[in-house]
């Protein structure tokens, strides 16, 4: 038995048969494979803009710090510098500038009496955008930060 497979003959046909097995192994895993090629990879809609916050209450100013992008959903960190105000001090003027605009705030799941939570800890929303604050500085030489993103992130869109 072991001069037969020693046999040139032999082994190059173990290695044919064994090469064979290999590509139909790949062929029929090919075959039945989604193929991914077709579909385009899928894109988050683009963060609401800066100037859905309007004009910004005076002594206050407003840095877009450019869209961010998750797999999910893309957002727009603001950075806010105020003169004379400390962040939860800006926080709270923007956020009532904003309810003075039609904005109305949320509160946190399980509470009720917004004289209770602090601006900081709630959010805004205009229906369509929702805007958190930050008491701490996204950039230094700023005072607080501002989150934008949609409230219900659209459906995203195939990229091409």
């Amino acid at each position: 038995m072991m001069a037969l497979l020693r046999s040139r003959r032999v082994q190059v046909g173990l290695a044919v048969a064994g090469i064979l097995a290999l590509l139909t192994t790949t062929a029929v895993t090919l075959l039945y494979r989604p193929w991914t090629s077709d579909t385009a990879p899928v894109v988050p809609a683009a963060a609401p803009p800066l100037e859905v916050l309007g004009a910004a209450p005076d002594g206050i100013s407003y840095t877009d710090l450019g869209q961010q992008c998750t797999p999910q959903e893309c957002y727009r960190p603001v950075g806010v510098t105020a003169e004379g105000l400390d962040a939860e001090e800006a926080i709270e003027t923007i956020y009532t500038h904003l309810s003075d605009q039609g904005w109305e705030r949320l509160l946190p799941e399980g509470e009720t009496d917004p004289d209770e939570v602090p601006y900081s800890q709630s959010a805004l929303s205009n229906g369509t955008v929702l805007v958190q604050g930050s008491l701490e500085p996204y950039v230094e030489g700023t005072t607080a930060g501002l989150l934008l993103a949609h409230r219900v992130p659209p459906p995203p869109s195939p990229q091409r």
